[in-house]
């Protein structure tokens, strides 16, 4: 593939502006229509105005280059592009025409087009998961990889994922599929996210379903479109990372206060979405989920405006396959977290205590009626007994009775 020079950026079908590359790394600028138009940046880090906005030693802005996919399809990218790993501008326009969130990066004088997978989800038992994969791999002209083992340092993920279409419906998904090396992850995840929300956090909808090979994957709506009478609405949507101002690479380097402060900037309702935020942190302790990092949070802008942070996703428990600390530390903590150290956490953004102690108490109430329940996700015996005590002693922790 030849090196990527200048690239379009759409804000949901409008040409917002244009990437160039730099001999010193990249610049943006607003497209004057777009600026006549529009009062909303298409990012908190990229205000709006007339002069470029210049990166310096990365060919992409840290909002951009959070846009990049991660795992299985960003290696199999990687291995096809004869480009440097470092040239994110030419990986984002391979990949760029269907971005989490609102906007699109295409190739210059291109407008941005459906592609990728469609599938009729009406009609899953004639389904191959597999030949899914393969289709959505060569959506961005790449081959489908065999298996690619440790392709992040990280449980989570290693999980296989890739957008979806339904034929049906003006529906959008993202499906997930077990890695080889990890035949329970997709049950984990529907089993916490149906825990996470027994426990009163916000969370992902998900499906657990079955091709006709008996395969299991994770059916989750995108919560970046909205179905209207009209289509799909596109969403803004940013990560930890984006609204942070910080690349990818960093999103286990930022602490949680770091989040919260974020949250604190960008969100309409500040002191709620900090208090969510720890709710999220409280619940990843207690099931032992190490990998709620940065880009596991994440902001929603609606088209009225209003900011906030959006339901929970990637939602499991990594304990079972040895990751037991948190991603990100709580004033210095990412293992025996306290009820008293989160109270304190929260009222340093402005959330009282009370709040903090009846989320917590709410959390703890939740959870009891799910240790009974693990072994729904079939990870065996002994690591199913191990996990329920793990939880049972963290709810002790965080002040359950």
């Amino acid at each position: 593939m030849k090196a990527i020079s200048i690239a379009d950026v759409y804000c949901k079908d409008e040409l917002a502006g244009s990437i160039r590359r730099t001999a010193q790394g990249a610049t943006f600028e607003y497209a004057a229509s777009f600026l006549e138009g529009h009062d909303e940046p298409i990012a908190f880090h990229l205000p709006l105005g007339r002069n470029p906005i210049e990166t310096r030693g990365v060919n992409l802005h840290p909002f951009f280059a959070g846009l990049l996919p991660e795992g299985y399809r960003l290696e199999a990218l990687l291995r096809r592009l004869k480009s440097s790993r470092d040239d994110l501008l030419s990986m984002m326009v391979a990949t760029g025409f269907d971005c989490i969130g609102d906007v699109s990066v295409v190739a210059e004088g291109r407008a941005p087009t459906a592609r990728g997978v469609s599938a009729d989800l009406g009609r899953l038992g004639e389904l191959s998961f597999a030949a899914l994969l393969r289709e959505s791999v060569a959506s961005i002209g790449v081959k489908p990889l065999a298996n690619i083992p440790g392709v992040q340092e990280k449980v989570s993920a290693s999980m296989i994922s890739f957008p979806v279409r339904s034929k049906r419906h003006a529906g959008h998904y993202i499906l997930k599929l077990n890695p080889v090396d990890k035949q329970t992850l997709v049950q984990n995840e529907f089993f916490f996210l149906r825990a996470a929300r027994s426990c009163g956090l916000r969370v992902a909808k998900a499906e657990l379903i079955h091709d006709k090979e008996g395969a299991p994957g994770l059916l989750v709506e995108r919560f970046d479109r909205n179905r209207t009478s009209e289509g799909v609405e596109k969403i803004h949507q940013e990560d930890g990372c984006q609204f942070l101002d910080r690349y990818p690479a960093d999103k286990y380097a930022v602490s949680a206060a770091d989040i919260a402060r974020g949250l604190a900037s960008v969100s309409t309702t500040p002191i709620v979405d900090v208090l969510t935020w720890v709710r999220w942190v409280a619940f990843a302790y207690l099931i032992g989920n190490g990998d709620l990092h940065a880009k596991n949070v994440s902001v929603l802008r609606t088209p009225q405006g209003r900011v906030g942070i959006s339901p929970a996703y990637d939602v499991l428990s990594t304990l079972p396959y040895g990751d037991k600390t948190l991603a990100l530390k709580v004033d210095g903590r990412d293992n025996n977290l306290k009820r008293a150290g989160l109270v304190s956490f929260a009222e340093r953004f402005g959330v009282r205590k009370v709040a903090t102690l009846a989320m917590l108490d709410e959390l703890c109430d939740g959870i009891v009626k799910q240790v009974d329940s693990i072994g729904e996700i079939g990870l065996g015996a002994k690591a199913t007994a191990h996990l329920a005590r793990v939880i049972t002693k963290r709810r002790e922790d965080l002040g359950g009775a």
